[in-house]
């Protein structure tokens, strides 16, 4: 082996090291990505969707306290029907808040409109309308709470891909560094071969 042939290995060493580096610090950059967009999606799925269900149930239990009201308006029930009016109207102000899909936007409009209409029925005491209105109104918290568990899915999946996507990355990068790994010991082992070369002459020539 000539002495241009060692310069050889040692660039193609160091070449081979700085592709090392290279997958190493590009994989690192994909799995921060990932991180991130994992945090954001259970983020969404907290604030979302779990905290969305959660106001979408105590909306529901109101609008059953409101129906109920309308059958039986006994004259105590008047100042907790003022405050369960107020609080479906906090509760319609949370639910805003969160992210809505368009179709959700859609319902929940709807929904809103139908509480503003219950509010000013309840009142003026026009009962009859009111529990129409409020079972329209369930509805569509019924059609709301489907989508919160149909967006949560969605979202789960998201995760479940990148994580795959995740494993299959440090798997590639675990494998492009043990075929690197490899060709520099084949490297090294030629350029030792070299050495030994040079330090020990044919016996021919004693």
């Amino acid at each position: 082996m000539k002495w241009t042939d060692s310069i050889k290995n040692k660039l193609t060493t160091a070449m081979l090291l700085l592709g090392v580096v290279f997958v190493v610090f590009f994989n690192n950059l994909n799995e921060r990505k990932n991180s991130r967009e994992l945090r954001i999606a259970f983020d969404s799925i907290y604030e979302d969707r779990l905290m969305a269900e959660s106001y979408i149930l105590k909306l529901t239990a109101n609008l059953h306290y409101l129906d109920e009201t309308c059958v039986d308006s006994g004259f105590g029930k008047f100042a907790v029907t003022e405050e369960k009016l107020a609080e479906i109207d906090a509760l319609n102000q949370l639910y805003r808040e969160t992210k809505l899909t368009k179709k959700e936007a859609e319902y929940f409009n709807h929904y809103t409109a139908l509480t503003d209409k219950i509010t000013l029925q309840m009142k003026n005491s026009n009962f009859e309308t009111a529990g129409l209105d409020i079972n329209e109104a369930l509805s569509d918290l019924e059609l709301l709470s489907e989508i919160q568990v149909m967006e949560a899915k969605l979202i789960m999946m998201k995760t479940e891909k990148m994580l795959n996507m995740g494993s299959l990355s440090s798997q590639f990068e675990m494998g492009i560094i043990i075929v690197i790994g490899l060709i520099i010991q084949v490297l090294l082992f030629a350029s030792k071969t070299l050495q030994f070369n040079k330090s020990n002459p044919d016996a021919r020539l004693n």
